[in-house]
């Protein structure tokens, strides 16, 4: 059995994948150079690709986290958020996948409302799982040594 939890040691790389794909989508139709939109496309599917597999490892220790004392509810809103946040983004993927080099300017506006959308549910998933760590202590174990006393405390 993995005693360190995988889901902190390969969440931040999908956050960083996609909000920097949405970033070099919105450089490149702001300067229609089309290396930027490639380059947006495959972080894009990176992303997606790697949040699939955090969202597993994630998955994977809810039980675990639970039985740490997390509140179930806690848990479940950071899941919903994180499974709806993946499925906008692989909608995005696929949008991207069958439009191809066919853009036009509506489709643009469109994706770009849709990726913003996503950022903004990536946020918000990220929140709630900073709170499953920070609030509740989700995956974090007691210190082996006790901090010292302070004088007068």
């Amino acid at each position: 059995m993995i005693t360190h939890p995988l889901h902190p040691l390969t969440v931040h790389f999908p956050i960083a994948l996609l909000f920097t794909s949405v970033f070099f989508d919105l450089l490149g139709i702001l300067t229609g150079k089309k290396q930027f939109n490639q380059t947006g496309w495959w972080l894009l599917i990176l992303g997606l690709i790697g949040g699939i597999v955090a969202a597993g490892f994630g998955m994977w220790t809810e039980e675990q986290v639970e039985a740490m004392g997390v509140p179930e509810a806690a848990v479940d809103r950071h899941e919903a958020f994180a499974l709806t946040t993946m499925a906008v983004f692989a909608a995005l993927t696929v949008i991207r996948w069958r439009i191809r080099a066919r853009w036009s300017s509506r489709d643009r506006v469109i994706y770009l409302i849709v990726a913003m959308a996503g950022l903004l549910l990536l946020g918000i998933t990220g929140f709630y799982g900073g709170e499953l760590v920070y609030r509740y202590g989700a995956g974090v174990e007691s210190p082996a040594i006790p901090p010292p006393v302070k004088p007068g405390s």
